[in-house]
């Protein structure tokens, strides 16, 4: 795939960091092979033989896990999208601890763990490209939102300050409900309250945000009030 071919936000083989690594640029030979994956389609599964290593080359892909309490029903944790490696467990263990999927068209490079691995040992700086991308994940990665954390109008603000990138136009809302810890139902009635105040314009897809002076005061904490004394 060209450079001119991809989305804005993809990356070419030449500008990511593993290919980089490879000094694809200059003759050398990337581990990482492009698979194309159309939107709902899954790259793994929680508790699979983790036989692969992946990398985002463009789209998005939800991270899921099952919950003690919800069995058999994943609960979508984090999003992936360009320049993130994702099952980068397979290196240290045989299964994964994740589910990916991806939540639209996208482009995914993978490789093989032997081939990962190999490629790891024989090339200087490799291992170090690979914790840096591990690390750089992680580190973007938010704690699952609760009540605790606001009210739903509140979350929602924040979440939208915190996605500069408008992945919340890639992500179903389901999806975004789960990161918040709200039903979709509850999610769309906060983007109703935020759309009547003038903060943000919704469609069925996408939110944008049209005043992000308001949507800021929306995503402040809000005050703590006072309980009612005891009657004695």
């Amino acid at each position: 795939m060209a450079a001119r071919d991809l989305e804005p936000g993809a990356l070419a083989c030449t500008t990511c960091p593993i290919g980089a690594a490879s000094g694809v640029g200059h003759g050398g030979r990337c581990p990482l092979v492009d698979r194309r994956r159309r939107a709902g389609a899954y790259l793994y599964l929680e508790g699979g033989p983790a036989e692969k290593v992946w990398f985002v080359k463009e789209g998005r892909v939800v991270l899921t896990r099952e919950a003690d309490d919800r069995r058999g029903e994943g609960i979508a944790w984090t999003a992936r999208g360009p320049g993130a490696m994702i099952g980068a467990e397979a290196l240290v263990r045989p299964t994964y601890v994740d589910s990916a999927r991806a939540v639209c068209d996208s482009t995914v490079c993978t490789a093989s763990r032997e081939a990962m691995a190999h490629w790891m040992a024989a090339r200087e700086g490799a291992a170090r490209t690979v914790l840096d991308l591990v690390l750089i994940a992680q580190s973007v990665d938010a704690p699952r939102r609760s009540g605790s954390d606001g009210s739903a109008v509140r979350r929602v603000a924040v979440f939208l300050l915190e996605d500069p990138r408008g992945t919340s136009s890639e992500l179903p809302r389901r999806v975004i409900a789960g990161f918040l810890g709200m039903l979709p139902e509850t999610l769309s009635r906060a983007l109703k309250v935020l759309a009547e105040r003038g903060v943000i314009e919704t469609t069925r897809r996408t939110v944008r945000i049209a005043d992000r002076a308001k949507l800021e005061e929306a995503a402040r904490p809000e005050p703590v009030r006072p309980r009612a004394a005891a009657v004695r």
